[in-house]
């Protein structure tokens, strides 16, 4: 989609929430989290639990035109988010040089056609599940 400047600034207009789970029958594929809208998407957060009792190390990738730019990699400890003491984990966070916000929080701009996916690097334990939840606005 060929880029036309706005002569009016362009506010996210309609708030989605993306959902994504890594399942021991997922493997290393890649899951879908966030789609981008028809004239592109704010991602505002994005965040990742998981039931598993061993950590496993999961990648922030966007997927455009089929070809996959990874943008992160990262440690999910065991039971995080999902057991008292252990956070979810901000994959936004560890995305280095995103803009921020006036509060201080990353962003990510994805354009209209590409996807925001998860991976794991190795399988997880069968029965668990890596849950990675985002809050995004289509333009």
């Amino acid at each position: 989609m060929a880029f036309t400047q706005n002569v009016f600034p362009t506010l996210a207009k309609q708030p989605r929430k993306g959902l994504g789970q890594i399942l021991n029958a997922t493997g290393t594929a890649a899951v879908t989290v966030v789609t981008a809208g028809a004239s592109g998407s704010k991602v505002t957060n994005l965040v990742a639990t998981s039931t598993d009792t061993s950590g496993q190390n999961i990648q922030v990738a966007i997927v455009r035109s089929a070809t996959t730019y990874i943008l992160a990699t990262t440690a999910v400890p065991a039971s995080s988010g999902t057991a008292a003491g252990t956070a979810p984990i901000d994959l936004l966070a560890i995305i280095p040089n995103l803009p921020r916000d006036q509060d201080g929080q990353p962003y990510l701009f994805i354009e209209s056609g590409d996807t925001l996916v998860v991976s794991s690097l190795a399988t997880i334990t069968s029965g668990k599940i890596i849950s990675v939840h985002s809050d995004y606005a289509d333009f």
